[in-house]
């Protein structure tokens, strides 16, 4: 059996936070599919569902928003400046 022909299942609860947890905007949109795919291959009115709808909705918004970050501008001394005496910038 190759592994294309696996049936590897509805992942846990555990295993599913892992693999949407590390899900970055670059590769939210593949996950997303991976979640759907899990998705339909249970029935309808399963319990398990409802998260994965959820959390496919979570991975979309993560795509068009991106990773927010800190609300508020960091409190952190100036910078040096990147510009060299007498070479111009970098």
């Amino acid at each position: 059996m190759t592994i294309l022909e696996h049936d590897y299942g509805v992942p846990s609860d555990d295993e599913l936070a892992r693999l949407v947890g590390a899900a970055t905007p670059h590769f939210a949109l593949q996950i997303r599919d991976r979640v759907l795919a899990y998705r339909d291959a249970l029935p309808e009115g399963h319990p398990r569902r409802a998260d994965l709808d959820a959390q496919a909705v979570r991975l979309v918004r993560l795509a068009v928003d991106g990773a927010g970050g800190p609300g508020e501008v960091a409190d952190l001394p100036a910078r040096p400046s990147l510009v060299l005496p007498g070479r111009g910038r970098g």
